[in-house]
């Protein structure tokens, strides 16, 4: 299985022709980009994501597709109780509604209850190409894999 690049990923999620979905499966990520942000939310001055120059982009990418006719939904695995930074995202989810994500959740134990593998986060893009993404035990972004063969 191929590693692809962040510019594959990123241009991956652009360019969709019809859907996209993503599972999170994690309880936390140390991206660098978030930090000053998550930090932020925790000291109880939180920045609402429309104002933050990193997360504008995703909004209005979503609200362009969704426009377009496109599907973006993403699943939420929560710890429970839900870890900080998943409390940060679901304070944030109401911007990501407006723009036209849909956003769902699901219990850890309920998705462990039904098997959903819970090891790596992935996208499905077109129900044809899906992209694993592996973390390392920090929360730091290890490796994106591109898998299009149908088996």
């Amino acid at each position: 299985m191929p590693r692809i690049s962040e510019e594959e990923f990123l241009n991956a999620v652009r360019t969709f022709s019809r859907s996209a979905f993503r599972l999170e499966a994690r309880g936390s990520y140390a991206l660098d980009y978030e930090r000053r942000d998550f930090e932020g939310f925790l000291a109880g001055s939180p920045v609402p994501p429309p104002e933050v120059d990193w997360w504008r982009p995703w909004l209005d990418r979503v609200a362009r597709m969704t426009r377009e006719g496109k599907t973006i939904s993403r699943v939420r695995v929560l710890a429970e109780p839900p870890t900080d930074y998943q409390r940060w995202h679901l304070w944030a989810a109401p911007w990501h509604a407006s723009a036209g994500e849909d956003l769902r959740y699901m219990s850890r134990s309920a998705a462990e209850r039904i098997g959903l593998p819970l090891a790596d986060d992935w996208w499905l893009l077109d129900d044809e190409r899906v992209i694993i993404m592996r973390f390392t035990d920090e929360g730091e972004i290890d490796s994106k894999t591109l898998i299009t063969d149908p088996e």
